[in-house]
């Protein structure tokens, strides 16, 4: 049985720097290199912020902070897209092999992994190519007139049944701006995320998961949506790991409530059990509601926190 929506309508946290992110996400499509980064650790332990002020004008603005630590972000999060990237790459080509095997259990357990891979990139991808069917259409967003296919097809196929080499054939083969992310690793160079429009990633993607993932189960035939909830809400808290060191010297106070508040949110959801069996049906109403008032608390403060990030560009320091 789905569990009844009954989180409050969340505040809404959307990106002023979206535009340049997917601008420069497609760009580092078309410009990738064979090249490949090491898979960046989801593990992490807060930092405790130094105790001095941020240095502000006489009208409130950010004046110092150390522009290296804006090139520091900007590599670290580029690293994180391409080994998630990367990993959806390599789970779904395990997921095409083991359907063409015969492996329900493994053909699961890479459908489970492709998922939650594409759900840290989701809202990057999603706003690179609005025109275009996500590739996670949900089955009841396809009209009649329209071919339900993508990684939830295939998620149907896997727990009902269907001609799942042919769903799966057709995800791994479609050319939209997801597939081009995932099938090419990304080249990195200090120009391309600004920290603001980073930590504005990390608030939509928090934002996603209140105004989506939580009031809607999103894995409507295996029912293990707390899937997309964990990876979603892990590569927000793995975007404000490569804007924390700035954070730090801007607004210690402020970074180091972000860090505790997904800490806590972390720790919240993962009691929750194992993502990858934990039903639907198991998550209370209200345990959804708690988990919804968290992240969008996590949200609120990180917007406030990224704001004040906007002059560390990462072509040479701040304002």
């Amino acid at each position: 049985m789905r569990p009844t929506a009954t989180a409050s309508a969340p505040l809404r946290y959307r990106s002023r720097c979206a535009a340049s992110v997917v601008l420069t996400l497609v760009g580092l499509v078309a410009a990738a290199c064979s090249s490949t980064a090491a898979p960046v650790s989801h593990a992490r332990t807060p930092s405790i912020p130094a105790r001095s002020s941020p240095a502000r004008s006489a009208y409130g603005g950010v004046t110092s902070g150390n522009p290296h630590l804006a090139t520091v972000a900007s590599l670290d999060f580029g690293d994180q897209l391409t080994a998630a990237t990367t990993a959806f790459s390599a789970a779904l080509n395990s997921l095409q092999a083991a359907v063409a095997s015969g492996d329900l259990p493994a053909a699961r357990t890479d459908e489970l992994a492709a998922q939650a891979d594409y759900d840290s990139f989701r809202t990057l991808a999603d706003a690179a190519a609005p025109d275009v069917p996500r590739i996670d259409l949900l089955a009841s967003d396809v009209g009649p007139d329209r071919t339900f296919t993508g990684l939830h097809a295939v998620e149907r196929d896997l727990w009902t049944s269907g001609p799942a080499a042919a769903d799966v054939g057709a995800l791994v083969g479609r050319t939209p701006i997801e597939h081009l992310l995932m099938a090419r690793p990304l080249l990195v160079t200090h120009q391309w995320f600004d920290p603001e429009a980073i930590g504005s990633t990390a608030v939509d993607e928090l934002t996603w998961v209140v105004d989506e993932a939580l009031p809607v189960d999103q894995e409507q035939f295996s029912h293990l949506g707390l899937v997309d909830i964990d990876a979603t809400t892990q590569a927000a808290e793995q975007a404000f790991t490569a804007i924390e060191p700035l954070a730090r010297q801007v607004d210690p106070t402020a970074t180091y409530q972000v860090a505790a508040q997904f800490t806590a949110l972390l720790a919240d959801e993962h009691a929750l059990g194992d993502p990858a069996t934990v039903s639907d049906s198991t998550i209370s109403p209200s345990a959804r509601l708690t988990l919804s008032h968290q992240v969008d608390a996590t949200a609120s403060t990180l917007a406030g926190l990224t704001a004040l990030l906007a002059p560390f560009g990462t072509n040479g320091g701040g304002s």
